[in-house]
């Protein structure tokens, strides 16, 4: 058991939030809808994944950033499409796909999203 990771919260939880601080940061997110993820982004999203469909590839042969399989020497089928700066809300970062954008798979993209980046 750790802390739940709310600044200065003092609830244990097996990982991430209390009950109390997930409702709210959920809150505070907002839907995926409403944070950019619409219909257009997932059909961008689908080309994206066909055109780099491995884990840590990226437009023009840029470095991926946290694939652990590519440091590994593995060859992972991508998941997801993820956003190497997080564009936390600026519509340039959400779509800047040749520099902003790289294909992690589920375990990759959750380790980045967790550690912050």
């Amino acid at each position: 058991m750790r802390y739940c990771v709310w600044p200065k919260c003092s609830i244990r939880v097996p990982r991430g939030y209390c009950p109390a601080h997930a409702r709210r940061r959920d809150v505070d997110r907002g839907t995926p809808t409403e944070r950019g993820y619409t219909a257009r982004w997932h059909k961008r999203a689908a080309a994206f994944r066909a055109r780099y469909p491995l884990c840590g590839d990226r437009p023009a042969g840029l470095a991926p950033v946290r694939s652990q399989c590519r440091d590994a020497g593995r060859v992972t089928p991508g998941d997801a499409v993820d956003h190497v700066t997080p564009h936390r809300g600026d519509p340039g970062l959400f779509w800047d796909e040749l520099n902003n954008w790289q294909t992690l798979c589920a375990a990759c993209h959750s380790a980045k999203t967790i550690a912050g980046l």
